[in-house]
């Protein structure tokens, strides 16, 4: 089984953290951590910073709920499985 990479495992661990801070009514400051994030890794790691653009999209979408927003995040689409 291949282990993920560390900036992998970190931007999950970033990512779920984002979320909760939506999930807190902390969007702004999310969506600005997400949008810097992002501007750190999409030249080197364009994988993991189209994940910070989807979490992005997520937090400011007002037709979700806080109750899907989660389900989305951890959707196979951001995080497939590995084998």
């Amino acid at each position: 089984m291949d282990t993920p990479e560390p900036h992998s495992s970190l931007n999950r661990l970033f990512i779920q953290a984002l979320l909760r801070m939506g999930d807190a009514g902390e969007i702004d400051p999310a969506c600005r951590l997400a949008a810097q994030a992002w501007s750190l890794l999409r030249h080197d790691q364009p994988k993991e910073a189209k994940r910070l653009n989807d979490v992005l999209h997520n937090l400011t979408n007002p037709s979700r709920s806080r109750e899907s927003r989660v389900p989305a995040i951890a959707s196979s689409r951001l995080y497939p499985p590995t084998a």
